[in-house]
């Protein structure tokens, strides 16, 4: 009796998939709190499940609630910004969740532990179909089994996979990622001489990749990536078997229709926009930032794929077609998620768009590393074992709040490196963020500096006195703990624009007499409304790192505002919310932009 030895890669997948839910249940579920499976959906993950709410529980598609993430009012109902794959593919674990055994008295909203936590369940088997997806494709391309499995161990611990199948398992890009895979497999399948009615099943893959996220429909863009040189003979097969081709198309239309008719429920119209002030800024991408920057560089956060890159560029010696067709998946992808206006996509681990295009950058790594000798294929593996203790750090920060989960720079990142003592937890702060969108740019519309010894246009207020150790002239801003707020500065729509996205770029000069001291001091950028109301309100950690004491440091804003109403007033303070704070503030500058019509 023969006895066949485990496949290692089919061991590292679920391996990677148990690490993965070990993760999810300690640091997610749990949490401090014992409640943190309650965090699961917030920022976009609301949007995406919030079509499931209002299709499934609610019954008010396009009457819904506004909510300034996602839901838009419009003159003819209320519009979910986002794309619905990413609903399409929670709606049948939030079904398992909703129906699942459970206490009597718990309240099905939609936001019961069952449900919450059934999200996250989804999200590991989308990983572990994924990596299924991979594994055979490598497989039918020739890689070897051990190779397969290293390369899983780099994928699943060693990237910003984990953050995002783990931790924040409401995202897209968990879902992205599984719709790709397998939609690689079905097309090397096709290539390979599998029936041609498959391509009725890859365009309706592909269809979902577009529903999840549209300009992943570049996904086209790897056909040759994994097809070869077999790729003309591929596309000559379809074009000459017109019904299979023309089942495909409507397979994928089927599929992508889904958003129309969703658009059309919630407005009357077939096509909407949801995306109103954001969009791409083509003749400005920020490449170098998106792969080498420290807020969310690719390379940096994320330097297993440097190797992934490298292999790209050797493929050239063994297969000049897949090598070529990568390159060029690497430079328009590269381009277009750059070119989006806020380049760095907000808060989170690391550059998370990149995610989506995992599968496809992997398979020159695949090709490549399974010709080298003992020499460089060693090297390789302590590559990617320093690769994943690095990410396992660093992801463990980030979600210790050591990292800042949006503005982190090169000071920050210096800082915060490879600490771990609780002393560094919650330290990082400050405010540093991309200008609206401005495909026609900003006009400037009000700047001023205040050296708080004379009278200012747009600043006052605080307890303003003399100080011997003021910056310049005589007279600081003064906190202390009888000390609730400072200067403040205030503008109104006499002077400043309606309707036109908001910039801040604040500067002062700030000094410790010992260093912490103005810790617990937060900038408040707020819109009040004519009834007094609060239109926006936006606080942040003074401190961008710990200051030094008895030091004048200079502090730095940008602050992107929405577009103010007739009598709303901007204002910019701030405020020592626990008393606790001491520490001196001189010579305040702002600068307000708006962005031009478009």
């Amino acid at each position: 009796m023969i006895v066949r030895r485990p496949s290692a890669s089919l061991l590292v997948a679920f391996a990677v998939v148990l690490f993965t839910a070990v993760v999810s249940v300690r640091g997610l579920w749990i949490g401090e709190d014992g409640n943190g499976w309650q965090r699961i959906i917030r920022s976009d993950a609301k949007g995406y499940y919030g079509y499931v709410l209002a299709i499934f529980l609610r019954d008010d598609l396009g009457h819904e609630e506004f909510v300034w993430e996602y839901v838009n009012r419009t003159p003819t109902g209320t519009l979910n910004k986002y794309f619905c794959g990413t609903s399409v593919m929670m709606a049948p674990w939030f079904a398992l969740g909703h129906f699942a055994p459970a206490d009597p008295a718990e309240l099905r909203d939609g936001f019961s532990e069952n449900e919450i936590k059934a999200i996250s369940i989804g999200a590991w088997a989308y990983l572990l179909l994924g990596l299924l997806a991979l594994r055979a494709l490598f497989r039918g391309m020739g890689v070897l089994d051990g190779v397969i499995a290293w390369i899983f161990l780099g994928l699943g611990m060693g990237t910003t996979l984990l953050q995002y199948a783990a931790m924040q398992p409401g995202w897209s890009h968990i879902y992205s990622f599984c719709a790709v895979s397998v939609f690689l497999l079905l097309v090397h399948r096709l290539a390979r001489g599998a029936s041609l009615w498959w391509a009725a099943a890859a365009a309706a893959i592909l269809g979902l990749v577009i529903l999840i996220r549209p300009v992943n429909a570049l996904v086209l863009l790897a056909v040759p990536v994994v097809a070869g040189a077999d790729t003309p003979k591929l596309l000559a097969s379809l074009f000459n078997r017109p019904v299979v081709l023309v089942s495909a198309l409507l397979a994928g239309v089927f599929v992508v229709g889904l958003q129309p008719l969703l658009w059309y429920a919630q407005t009357g119209n077939w096509f909407e926009w949801g995306y109103n002030g954001e969009g791409f800024h083509w003749d400005r991408p920020e490449m170098f930032k998106v792969l080498f920057g420290f807020r969310r560089g690719l390379f940096l956060w994320t330097p297993f794929f440097l190797l992934v890159a490298l292999c790209t560029l050797v493929l050239g010696k063994h297969d000049r077609v897949r090598s070529l067709s990568s390159i060029v998946y690497w430079g328009v992808n590269t381009w277009l998620i750059s070119s989006w206006w806020i380049w760095y996509y907000g808060s989170g681990f690391g550059s998370r768009v990149f995610i989506d295009h995992y599968p496809v950058l992997l398979v020159p790594m695949a090709m490549v590393v399974r010709h080298w000798h003992r020499t460089w294929w060693t090297a390789a593996r302590v590559f990617i074992i320093a690769c994943i203790a690095l990410n396992l750090a660093q992801m463990w920060q980030y979600d210790a709040h050591i990292l800042h989960h949006e503005s982190m720079d090169r000071e920050k990142y210096q800082y915060s490196f490879l600490r771990f003592g609780d002393e560094y937890r919650d330290r990082l702060g400050g405010n540093y963020q991309a200008p609206p969108f401005n495909p026609n740019g900003m006009e400037m519309i009000i700047e001023e500096s205040c050296d708080l010894d004379n009278v200012c246009a747009y600043w006052g207020g605080g307890q303003i006195q003399e100080h011997p150790d003021a910056f310049s002239g005589e007279r600081v801003c003064v906190f202390a703990p009888s000390t609730e707020y400072g200067i403040t500065f205030r503008a109104n729509t006499d002077i400043l624009p309606i309707d036109r996205a908001l910039f801040l770029e604040v500067g002062l000069q700030r000094y410790e007499v010992r260093s912490g001291d103005s810790h617990s001091l937060f900038g408040i950028t707020e819109v009040k409304r004519r009834d007094g109301s609060t239109g926006y309100y936006e606080p942040f950690p003074m401190n961008p790192v710990p200051g030094k004491a008895r030091t004048w440091q200079q502090l730095e804003y940008r602050i992107p505002v929405p577009p103010l109403d007739k009598g709303d007033e901007l204002r910019f303070y701030f405020w020592n919310q626990h008393h606790s704070a001491r520490v001196l503030i001189d010579d305040v500058f702002m600068r307000v932009s708006a962005a031009r019509p478009y």
